[in-house]
């Protein structure tokens, strides 16, 4: 069994690569981008992962963030990615190596104008829970 916060990223990378409108959107899907990576593409991001225990299991409580990154002058394509990786998400298998996805629920999102001005650089958080099996 692996660790809980490996599993859930194991899950969410998998179930983002295998989506096909958002494959074909993108030039990849990573967890560390290669140099000079063309756009757009998808980071994994941040993940902040807490007890959620009670009595009668033993569970954790994941706060996980997905970038986009986009060349694209205005905000439509950051935001249409964003969209593509909430679609893709809504599909994230419950079993877990190890562990069981309990819920995996969106929080927010927002696009902005990166330290590079011409990239624009959308996040998406969501809370997953996890019990271990």
């Amino acid at each position: 069994m692996v660790a809980a916060g490996w599993a859930v990223q194991q899950a969410l990378y998998q179930t983002l690569a295998a989506h096909p409108p958002l494959r074909a959107a993108v030039t990849g899907i990573f967890d560390y981008v290669p140099r000079k990576q063309a756009l757009p593409y998808i980071t994994v991001g941040e993940a902040v992962e807490t007890d959620w225990s009670a009595k009668d299991f033993s569970g954790r409580e994941h706060r996980l963030s997905v970038h986009v990154w986009s060349g694209y002058r205005g905000m439509a394509e950051a935001k249409d990615l964003l969209g593509l990786v909430d679609e893709a998400l809504e599909h994230m298998p419950a079993a877990l190596d190890g562990h069981r996805l309990v819920s995996l629920r969106f929080l927010s999102a927002r696009v902005m104008v990166d330290a590079e001005e011409e990239v624009r650089h959308g996040i998406a958080d969501y809370r997953a829970r996890t019990v271990r099996e």
